[in-house]
């Protein structure tokens, strides 16, 4: 008897290149990084599509990094999501506003998000996360239609607005998401069903870690990370989701593997994690495509990635 996902209808939608699934990479928090994920990708035969990268906040950024980081991306013709401001330090350094913390506080939080914004444009940037809907809509859209904001830029919804029913994603495409995180755990038939609704390339997490508090041996609330992984359903999200980005984000330590102001964690340890996402992106490659060789994944560099703009290129 076949499965009852089995049943769940072919998407009919594409990437502008006829392509189903492309490969996103997140946690890049150095140009090495990047460098070593691209590297990576070519050893396994794989492209790599899109990096999402400053996760630690771009505020920690110079511009020479942002602008080393922009000409690697366009050499290798990949696109770059900028977490704008900060982002995962914020969390680091307060986790008990686990909650708060992804979100704009006051007006001038998010003056300083959107300072950001433009600044990393104009290193040449046309890809930012946003990870709450309610800016898009009095914000980053109106900014974008009136040119403020290059006109070609994309908003990613990231999965910290769990996005996770068709009402949530109505939503955040009419408010100007060019491409939106599901929430992590839906069903396939609920991800089936968002698709029939929406034409809106969607984001789904294969490789994550999960955030929730534990009790240590003390009998006091820590925030650990937990794996989480869509591994083995990989093949029929290409097939019931389609156009839909697959991101690789791996497992512990969590949120903490954006920080390298330690000692105990590297750049080039997270250089190594970030090799082993790429290793896992080409398992779940050729798994697609022994189960459902009709799908296809987009080679390098297609023509509608914002890949950054560097050396005044218009």
């Amino acid at each position: 008897m076949r499965e009852k996902k089995d049943y769940l209808p072919d998407s009919i939608q594409k990437f502008p290149d006829g392509a189903n699934y492309r490969i996103e990479v997140s946690g890049i928090e150095t140009p090495g990084i990047l460098e070593a994920v691209i590297d990576e990708a070519k050893i396994q035969g794989i492209p790599i599509h899109r990096a999402i990268a400053t996760v630690n906040g771009s505020k920690y950024w110079t511009d020479e990094q942002l602008k080393e980081l922009a000409q690697i991306a366009a050499e290798n013709k990949i696109e770059v999501i900028i977490c704008p401001g900060i982002l995962a330090r914020g969390l680091i350094e307060n986790p008990n506003n686990l909650f708060t913390m992804m979100n704009w506080q006051n007006t001038k939080e998010i003056g300083a998000y959107l300072k950001e914004v433009l600044r990393c444009g104009k290193m040449g940037f046309r890809g930012f996360l946003v990870w709450r809907k309610g800016i898009l809509d009095d914000y980053l859209s109106p900014l974008r239609e009136a040119g403020v904001i290059p006109p070609e830029t994309i908003f990613k919804l990231s999965t910290f607005d769990n996005n996770a029913n068709v009402c949530d994603f109505l939503l955040a495409a009419k408010t100007g998401a060019d491409t939106i995180n599901a929430a992590n755990n839906l069903s396939l038939e609920n991800l089936s069903e968002i698709r029939k609704a929406i034409p809106t390339v969607l984001d789904l997490h294969i490789t994550f870690w999960q955030m929730a508090f534990e009790k240590n041996e003390k009998g006091k609330l820590e925030l650990t990370a937990k794996p989480y992984d869509r591994i083995k359903d990989a093949p029929e999200l290409a097939r019931i989701c389609s156009p839909c980005y697959f991101k690789f984000e791996a497992g512990t330590p969590g949120i903490g593997v954006y920080d390298l102001s330690g000692p105990n964690w590297t750049e080039k340890d997270l250089q190594e994690h970030k090799r082993k996402d790429v290793r896992t992106a080409a398992k779940v490659v050729r798994a697609i495509r022994k189960k459902y060789p009709q799908l296809l994944l987009s080679d390098w560099g297609p023509a509608d990635l914002r890949i950054p703009k560097v050396g005044g290129e218009k």
